[in-house]
């Protein structure tokens, strides 16, 4: 069966603009090429101790983020990334091209998933293309996900798992594997990367209902049996390290463990709130002159085809339903990421942004019928912004919890 050419340019033109994004922003933030593999690998790690037969890391080094429980070693997070360096660990040893595969193909399926989803929603392919682009390329995913270290790889999968579900969903022409349910397996996996995800199930349900008029007794049912398999997995894995299904293993990471308030707590919302709504950089006589804080810098200055979504989602009319849910996503993924103690974690922009990201773009996907040529300015605008994230980061001076940043010079 031939295939029209029409229907595989759109891919094709997803390709040539991704790849060499993707490679320089790589170039950029230190990775060594093609086949890079980043050494701040928990994934791998726990993939090799998974082929030995053993749920503990064989070598936990200092400079890794190690939860200590029992007198054991053990990857402190979710466990998709880790199923996906399986294979590649029986491939190439310790070294896997980890950034190759675990991101750039994963964001390539993510793109042509969001184009999907695009042109089912009406987008004509010019305006499905750039707006897939932009919220990759627009957006904390390429400042923050270039490279394979552990916390891209749990936050650019679980953005891409999560995009490949909502095109099952949205799509929803037919049953079994081209049906609605795969979706929500991704969804399933995309929770083992990030765990608030789960709380993108009722837009996932809503959607299942909106484009098809399926029962929503039916999309429930249908979620319950496809995402069964993998939070039962999940919960067996993380009974079998800590002795409950619900942890992963962060409360036993040793800064954790000194924190008064614990991981979650109301405590760290002002702190949270400051760098991710009002922080913004600063300009220095040092270069690279344009300091933003690694604790953290206003999150709309890097994703404006997000806050384009957050608007459409706000102000503009689009089912009640699908709007109600996708609210409710936002609100709570979005309260739990600022209750969460991240004040160790060095970032450009605010890379917690990106497990809302899925969220804005079903906004965007429903609010709007075009990609437009302002839309087109806001995000390229984003994308200078992560771009020279990606040229400076190495010369920023990087938070210290407790400390705050170093003084430049």
């Amino acid at each position: 069966m031939r295939i029209p050419r029409a229907a595989v340019l759109p891919y094709l033109a997803l390709l040539a603009v991704s790849f060499p994004l993707w490679y320089a922003g790589l170039r950029l933030r230190g990775g060594k090429g093609l086949f890079d593999h980043s050494p701040i690998d928990q994934p791998t790690r726990q993939a090799l101790s998974w082929r030995h037969g053993r749920l503990d890391l064989e070598q936990a080094p200092d400079y890794l983020e190690i939860a200590r429980y029992g007198g054991r070693s053990y990857n402190s997070f979710p466990p998709t990334p880790s199923l996906v360096e399986l294979p590649l660990v029986l491939l190439f040893g310790e070294k896997t091209p980890s950034s190759l595969i675990g991101i750039y193909a994963f964001w390539f399926v993510a793109l042509a998933a969001q184009y999907v989803v695009l042109r089912r929603r009406g987008f004509e392919p010019p305006s499905a293309v750039g707006a897939s682009l932009a919220f990759v390329f627009g957006t904390n995913l390429y400042a923050t996900c270039v490279r394979a270290n552990v916390w891209a790889y749990g936050q650019s999968l679980g953005y891409c798992l999560t995009a490949l579900g909502l095109a099952f969903v949205v799509e929803n022409r037919g049953r079994g594997l081209r049906g609605p349910g795969p979706g929500y397996l991704f969804l399933s996996l995309a929770v083992g990367s990030r765990p608030l995800l789960l709380l993108a199930l009722p837009l996932f349900l809503a959607l299942d209902h909106r484009t098809c008029a399926r029962p929503l007794g039916r999309a429930s049912a249908s979620a319950v049996l496809w995402m069964a398999p993998a939070g039962v997995l999940l919960a067996a894995f993380n009974l079998a390290r800590f002795g409950s299904p619900l942890e992963f293993g962060h409360h036993y990471l040793p800064w954790a463990q000194g924190l008064p308030e614990g991981l979650f707590s109301a405590a760290h919302l002002p702190w949270n709130a400051f760098h991710a709504f009002v922080r913004l950089p600063e300009w220095r006589p040092q270069p690279p002159h344009l300091f933003f804080d690694s604790a953290g810098t206003a999150f709309w200055l890097n994703n404006a085809v997000f806050v384009v979504g957050l608007w459409g989602l706000l102000f503009r009319p689009f089912d009640r339903a699908v709007k109600a849910a996708a609210a409710f996503g936002l609100v709570t993924i979005g309260l739990g990421l600022l209750l969460y103690e991240g004040e160790g974690n060095a970032q450009f922009g605010f890379r917690y942004v990106i497990d809302l990201l899925p969220i804005g773009f079903v906004a965007f996907a429903f609010a709007y019928r075009r990609f437009t040529a302002g839309m087109a300015a806001l995000a390229l605008s984003s994308f200078v912004v992560n771009l020279y994230g990606l040229a400076v980061w190495k010369g920023l001076p990087k938070y210290r919890p407790g400390l705050g940043a170093p003084p430049a010079g």
